[in-house]
């Protein structure tokens, strides 16, 4: 039905390039390896590669629902800071000092965690997800996620209300 349309908008839509995102749990985790995300014809293909393998993924850009950034803390690390504090409570009794060092590790670990968070950049289609996580500002991929939607709104516009929208006569009295 759209396959005619001539798409030019991608050109200004620029490859981002990240970590590709593992499912821990319910919690998503940068992978080893590298992602690449970019628009080609009237899909977006997303790329990852690691040592030895290497995974393409298409999702037709009429059919993405939905766009996600989120910035998270990690938690991995959250959870051995706090782990530290609750072990150096218990050395406390026996080792002031060896108490107090664990204390310091363990405040310094959930410090870290919350300060430097994991950003990420999820595109949803009906079946399928491509999860990036940033290594630039989070304006570069800002501005990806909206040149990908204004793309997916342009292809599932119907042809006619394109050609009305481009040929509406203007009425001069």
């Amino acid at each position: 039905m759209n396959g005619n349309i001539n798409i030019r908008s991608n050109q200004s839509l620029p490859e981002i390039t990240g970590k590709p995102a593992q499912v821990w749990g319910n919690i998503l985790i940068p992978a080893k390896g590298q992602m690449t995300v970019k628009v080609t014809g009237d899909t977006l293909q997303g790329t990852v590669k690691t040592y030895l393998e290497k995974k393409d993924t298409w999702i037709r850009i009429q059919n993405i629902d939905s766009v996600e950034t989120q910035e998270a803390p990690i938690y991995a690390l959250l959870g051995l800071g706090g782990s530290c504090i609750f072990f150096a409570l218990g050395l406390l009794a026996h080792s002031f000092l060896g108490g107090l060092i664990i204390i310091g590790l363990g405040a310094a670990l959930i410090i870290y965690a919350i300060t430097n968070k994991n950003r990420y950049l999820a595109i949803h289609s009906h079946r399928n997800s491509i999860v990036i996580f940033m290594n630039k500002s989070p304006e570069v991929y800002q501005q990806f996620a909206m040149g990908v939607l204004a793309l997916s709104r342009k292809l599932n516009t119907p042809s006619s209300m394109q050609t009305k929208s481009a040929q509406t006569p203007v009425q001069v009295n």
